[in-house]
């Protein structure tokens, strides 16, 4: 722990400026594939693939890198995360062809699922009890900012230098929060230690939430990404014009980051399970309205996208806040890596779904009403973690015992 309040407001702030970084690299591929398919003549069939390879990096880093910060603790691990994230980056910059290409990114996916965990553990032992939840909230809109920072970095840039040029602002930043993070943090954490942080999390006082935590994040990321990626093709579905479709999605993903607010807000006065559950239940609006407006477009379906994406991403950086609270030091980063790892699958999932929807010729709108039914599930479980493990933010005995 960092017990001045100075040093601990300088770590968190390093921990979100780790969130962005990772965030911006995640993303920068996205916006350079147009110039890149077109110098390599890159085969249809492969696109898929290099766009989904650092989404199976970041399932193996949650899974398999994050819970050694239970062992050796989170400073090596997020530390050497930022300097794997600069390797892998200089990796995906020289790479010669496809392959090269598909291993930097894979290896970038890593390093960031590595980060993640990790850098949430960190801010949320740090400050106040009341707004540790807040706070990781805060620092997880770090990595939604760096997903903007991608967008307007690469328009200004790739016309002017190419399309790997963007890549490389994340080799000198990923290197300078190493050392940054190096610094600021004590070299010997002190917490307890968990001879397998895994079985850990189904010790008698945990194993409910478990299960419950993994059922929201899968829905939640299956929501987010069916969204993400979908919303630009079902809206030319409904013969609505390109700017209308970039609009939307424009708006879903500017959504997805003012979430933080409400949820900030509500987690405050109502605990953050209860705010889970207003939040799903505004994500829940703001889809059906999405689906009844589909076809006619214009401000009502702009602004149903925005809803939607306020309550979707809200509740995705809530759920990681009340994560972050409820497991215990000693399983804390292994608790966020599973739950975001396992939440891969909902990533997948969601996507799939429209996916055989629109194979089905299934309209646009119905496509998406489609993606209001499995919202009532995650309300039952913040329902359920609320009436088993109450308000945990401010609990005295805190965080529920192995």
């Amino acid at each position: 722990m960092v017990r001045s309040k100075g040093r601990e407001r300088q770590v968190v702030l390093y921990c979100a400026m780790a969130l962005f970084v990772s965030g911006y690299a995640f993303q920068a591929l996205s916006f350079s594939m147009p110039g890149l398919v077109h110098d390599w003549q890159l085969e249809s069939a492969l696109i898929g693939p290099l766009l989904s390879s650092a989404i199976f990096g970041l399932l193996l880093g949650y899974i398999f890198v994050a819970p050694l910060a239970d062992r050796v603790g989170e400073r090596p691990v997020l530390c050497g995360a930022m300097l794997g994230l600069a390797l892998a980056t200089m990796v995906c910059v020289v790479a010669p062809g496809f392959e090269v290409l598909f291993l930097g990114r894979v290896l970038t996916g890593i390093a960031i699922g590595a980060a993640l965990p990790s850098a949430v553990s960190i801010a949320s032992q740090h400050g106040r009890m009341r707004w540790r939840g807040a706070q990781v909230v805060g620092i997880y809109v770090a990595f939604s900012l760096g997903f903007l920072a991608a967008g307007l970095v690469s328009g200004w840039v790739v016309p002017r230098s190419g399309w790997r040029a963007p890549w490389g602002a994340t080799v000198p930043l990923a290197l300078l929060i190493a050392a940054m993070l190096s610094a600021a943090l004590p070299v010997e954490e002190v917490k307890p230690r968990s001879a397998s942080p895994l079985a850990a999390l189904f010790a008698p006082r945990l194993r409910a939430g478990t299960v419950l935590f993994w059922i929201m994040f899968s829905i939640g990321l299956g929501l987010f990404y069916a969204l993400q990626s979908w919303l630009p093709l079902l809206t030319a579905r409904e013969g609505l014009s390109y700017s209308s479709a970039v609009a939307a999605t424009s708006m879903f993903t500017l959504g997805t980051a003012l979430g933080a607010l409400p949820m900030i807000w509500w987690a405050d006065r109502m605990g953050p399970f209860r705010a889970l559950v207003a939040m799903s239940a505004v994500g829940l609006t703001g889809i059906v309205f999405l689906g009844t407006f589909a076809a006619r477009g214009g401000a009502p379906f702009h602004a149903a996208a925005m809803l939607a994406g306020v309550g979707i991403g809200g509740g995705q950086k809530g759920m990681i806040a009340a994560a972050s609270l409820f497991y215990p030091p000693a399983a804390r980063a292994t608790g966020l890596g599973w739950a975001l790892g396992l939440g891969r699958i909902g990533a997948a999932c969601g996507p799939l779904l429209i996916g055989y929807l629109t194979m089905r010729d299934v309209e646009s709108g119905t496509a998406l009403l489609c993606l209001a039914l499995p919202v009532p599930l995650v309300m039952m479980a913040a329902g359920c973690l609320e009436r088993t493990y109450g308000r945990i933010d401010r609990a005295v005995h805190h965080p529920p015992s192995l």
